[in-house]
């Protein structure tokens, strides 16, 4: 932001007059005109440039602010967006925390129902072993789970500039998100907002000013200035003798060295040239960044979908019967073992593609460029 700020202040800087330059000279004894010796001598003089010279300084130096302004902008949209999206990633292992609860709550009733039966021998032993080393199993994953939650914390307040040993709350559970906007209309919205497109077009703007500046050159500037020289008297019979004089010296630059700014012209040229060239790369770049947030987005909101109405009540569905076969007999341990494990794994799945469609959607607000308060309006919500 401060360097944005400080390229603002040299617009005006850009086009003002160089200085004016003052001089004062001291005669010697020998310099005598027929009017008597010149004394001293005082003179002021300006340089004025061509005013179309000053006027492309000033463009020039108005979309190098704007160069400025656009990569403040992008700069502040990537730290957002990746704060944002470790906030996701912060849910998602809140989120599998509480599933580990409950399947950790699960497993030792299963465990309990497995000591009943081998004390009643309607059970064995390996039903209970089985049953408590999948409880440790799942205990190592939810050991893993607090670190990478204690890591994410610190990026985050490593994002805020906050101390790093500050707790992180719990999240809450994201409002779902929808799309409205069609990709093409996306990508339009991409072109008029993306931040590194609006530098990229500065860019080029600044090349083609420096142009314009180079071909300039070939016009001469103005030096206009004011003489006056003291003259001494009682020197001569001159009716002058003793007046002193004045004038109004005018000069002009040649620009006649063609070995400078011809080369200097091809040279803007091929910079022109370059900017176009980054230009269109971004734009690429941006059309990718858009197309596969927004099919990220799609597949992953529908996958979600899917496990949240269908796979896992049936996985749900499929524990409870084992479960009751299990307890009335009916029921291998290893089949509820299989049974449980799936329906832990559809639970975990549902919320990684749930977090992995809030990430996407971060990434599609991301890479056309908006903000999520201008995202949502844009998309009439």
């Amino acid at each position: 932001k401060a360097e944005w700020l400080a390229s603002k202040k040299r617009i005006m800087a850009s086009w003002a007059l160089p200085d004016p330059i003052g001089e004062y000279d001291i005669m010697g004894s020998m310099v005598e005109t027929r009017t008597g010796p010149q004394k001293n001598n005082f003179m002021i003089s300006q340089e004025v440039p061509f005013p179309a010279k000053l006027w492309e300084k000033r463009k020039k130096a108005k979309v190098e602010a704007d160069a400025s302004y656009a990569r403040y902008r992008a700069l502040e949209r990537d730290i957002t967006t990746k704060l944002t999206k470790l906030y996701y990633e912060l849910y998602y292992i809140d989120a599998s925390l509480d599933t580990f609860t409950e399947i950790k709550e699960l497993l030792k009733k299963i465990e309990g129902v497995a000591q009943s039966r081998y004390s009643s021998s309607a059970g064995s032993q390996r039903d209970v072993a089985k049953a408590q080393t999948e409880f440790s199993m799942n205990l190592e994953k939810l050991y893993m789970l607090e670190q990478q939650r204690e890591s994410i914390a610190a990026q985050i307040n490593a994002l805020l500039d906050r101390d790093p040993m500050l707790p992180v709350g719990k999240t809450t559970l994201p409002l779902k998100l929808a799309v409205k906007n069609s990709l093409v209309e996306l990508v339009n919205l991409a072109v008029s907002h993306r931040q590194e497109i609006k530098e990229a077009e500065a860019l080029v703007s600044q090349t083609h000013y420096s142009k314009r500046l180079a071909q300039l050159a070939y016009i001469p500037n103005v030096n206009v200035g004011f003489a006056y020289t003291n003259v001494g008297s009682g020197m001569t019979n001159d009716p002058g003798d003793g007046k002193n004089t004045w004038m109004f010296p005018l000069k002009v630059n040649l620009p006649i060295w063609q070995n400078r700014i011809i080369p200097e012209i091809q040279e803007a040229k091929k910079l022109e040239e370059a900017q176009k060239a980054k230009l269109l790369a971004v734009k690429n770049q941006t059309f990718f960044e858009v197309k596969d947030a927004y099919y990220r987005f799609k597949a992953a909101s529908k996958i979600a979908d899917l496990y949240d109405a269908a796979i896992i009540p049936q996985a749900k569905v499929a524990l409870s019967s084992d479960q009751a076969g299990y307890e009335s007999g009916k029921m291998d341990f290893l089949n509820l073992l299989d049974s449980e494990r799936i329906y832990f794994n559809a639970k975990l799945s549902q919320i990684r593609f749930y977090t992995e469609a809030l990430k996407a959607y971060a990434d599609l607000a991301w890479a056309t460029g908006l903000d999520w308060a201008d995202a949502d309006k844009e998309q009439g919500k």
